[in-house]
């Protein structure tokens, strides 16, 4: 997950001063997992990341650890079929929000990791078609310098034949 390599840090500021009333702070894992779902860093993350604790967490706990409530996108998610709820007893008289991912939340994260894969190996290929277009353009000119016919051949055989240095190699020119 490329995007998501770093999850942690997106929080590290409300980790930092995080009240020790909440209990364990949400894995990495369970981050990545919300993000992999679609939703933004944020506090509506944080709170679906403490309900996928294995203790799950209150509604009192997620206002003190996001400021407000933020129950609008968990609901979301179990209404599209990507997180399931799972019944805990109430905590301190409070109802205990426990979430777990489904097959099809699954599904999701992996679809969208293959996405991003798909989009970091496009950016890679244009990144050498760039490459290769200024090489080029680096031959043409040097073969205008020296007063040869430039010809597609000779570029692409000079261009090809080449190491990525700002000499090129000394071929016939036709």
């Amino acid at each position: 997950m490329s995007k998501h390599d770093d999850v942690l840090g997106h929080y590290a500021d409300v980790f930092k001063a995080w009240p020790k009333q909440l209990g364990a702070k949400p894995s990495r894992e369970a981050l990545a997992a919300i993000h992999g779902l679609g939703a933004r860093p944020g506090k509506q993350a944080l709170a679906n990341a403490l309900a996928m604790r294995p203790e799950g967490v209150t509604g009192s706990e997620i206002v003190i650890a996001c400021g407000a409530p933020q129950l609008n996108k968990m609901r979301g998610f179990i209404t599209d079929g990507l997180v399931k709820r799972e019944a805990l007893p109430p905590r301190g008289g409070h109802t205990v929000y426990k979430i777990t991912l489904t097959a099809k939340g699954t599904a999701r994260i992996n679809n969208l990791s293959k996405a991003e894969t798909k989009a970091v190996v496009k950016a890679e290929a244009k990144a050498e078609r760039k490459a290769v277009v200024k090489k080029a353009k680096k031959v043409i000119e040097k073969l205008k310098a020296a007063d040869l016919p430039v010809t597609v051949a000779t570029v692409s055989a000079v261009t090809a034949a080449t190491p990525d240095t700002t000499e090129p190699a000394t071929m016939p020119v036709t």
